[in-house]
């Protein structure tokens, strides 16, 4: 229950940036992942680096373009997220009995994929991915990884959109990103786009 004020005292330091990792379990899981990954942090670095994300976006919505269907649908009036959730229990809503912080010892939020090696199963992008993605959401619209779990990504933004058409092209990149968050929560890419406007935070979550 005092992670999120834990979190924000450690934002203090310069020398690195805090991320809430979820319980022991999900770390656990984590960490299983991770040692698929053979590539080293800078080499993941190096990648982000040569990835241009709107690109990212097309090619992964043209290799599957029936999968990825970024046609609206239908404009809902949906409620902006403004809450951090990564420590607390999915089906209750009440604090995990206790979860991790990691001091990432980066220079950059959006360096943090890479560095904790995040993705790079079913729909889940690679790490390189992911901190390419972050990195372009950065200077667009002030992003900051605050959770990170095996299936789960929270961002605190700065910036959000504020018109209909900033946000219905936020919510086709988010889809792309994670067709999830459409597939088994908003049904549309329009009604993502409604949660999105003034939205300060944003959930992605993989199954």
């Amino acid at each position: 229950k005092e992670a999120l004020a834990k979190y924000q005292e450690l934002k203090s330091r310069t020398d690195v940036i805090p991320v809430v990792l979820g319980d022991k379990e999900e770390i656990e899981s984590s960490l299983e992942s991770i040692a698929y990954i053979e590539a080293s942090f800078s080499e993941l670095l190096q990648k982000a680096e040569t990835i241009n994300a709107e690109q990212w976006f097309e090619k992964r919505q043209a290799q599957e373009p029936e999968y990825f269907d970024t046609a609206p649908g239908e404009w809902e009036d949906l409620e902006p997220a403004d809450q951090i959730t990564v420590h607390l229990d999915i089906l209750t809503g009440q604090p995990k009995p206790e979860v991790y912080i990691a001091l990432v010892p980066v220079v950059k939020g959006w360096m943090i994929p890479a560095f904790l090696k995040t993705g790079s199963w079913n729909d889940c992008p690679n790490p390189e991915e992911h901190a390419a993605v972050f990195k372009y959401w950065d200077e667009k619209y002030g992003i900051e990884v605050v959770g990170i779990t095996m299936d789960v990504i929270e961002l605190a933004v700065k910036n959000p959109p504020t018109t209909k058409e900033q946000a219905l092209k936020l919510a086709e990149q988010q889809f792309i990103y994670c067709p999830d968050i459409v597939y088994q929560g908003t049904q549309s890419i329009a009604a993502l786009a409604s949660s999105l406007i003034n939205g300060k935070v944003w959930f992605f979550w993989w199954d």
